[in-house]
């Protein structure tokens, strides 16, 4: 039986980082304010999205128990140097993005491709500007509701383990 390296895990890594990333935010099932339920591996979207961040910062980095980048589940990671199978994607909304909803769902999408006309400056798209989705990467179902509001910028970090 034939494994996947993890010098080939880098070069996956590497490869995917060259691609344009989108981080999804959506609203889900106002059910999973009760009881959130898995993602599924065959997902291909969201279940209803409400806009997409353009990728603000990507680095490598690697576990690490005293790690400054502090995610949920308490794991820790510290940045590195080289590259490594496991990427830190970081995605920040302004103020007046994605404001007002319950967010529940969030999914990182590679590929995606918005409409002509836009300008290049804009890094927030809702979904009626979406060409098309591209591939869905990553999903993940809040435990808890997130909301952005006029006067709270939202910041999502996540780490991607190839």
């Amino acid at each position: 039986m034939a494994i996947l390296t993890y010098s080939a895990r880098i070069l996956l890594a590497q490869y995917m980082m060259t691609h344009p990333l989108h981080l999804a935010i959506g609203t889900g099932k106002e059910s999973w304010d009760e009881e959130v339920e898995p993602p599924e591996y065959d997902a291909t979207r969201l279940i209803n999205e409400v806009g997409r961040k353009k990728i603000t910062r990507w680095l490598f980095v690697n576990e690490d128990d005293d790690g400054e980048i502090h995610l949920p589940g308490k794991r820790h990671y510290s940045y590195s140097e080289i590259p490594t199978r496991h990427v830190y994607m970081e995605f920040d909304f302004d103020y007046e993005e994605g404001i007002d909803v319950a967010i529940r769902e969030v999914g990182v999408f590679a590929d995606t491709q918005v409409k002509s006309g836009l300008p290049a400056s804009q890094t927030y798209f809702t979904p009626d500007q979406i060409v098309s989705k591209g591939t869905l990467i990553t999903l993940e179902h809040l435990e808890v509701a997130d909301r952005f509001t006029p006067n709270r910028r939202g910041i999502y970090g996540t780490v991607l383990s190839i």
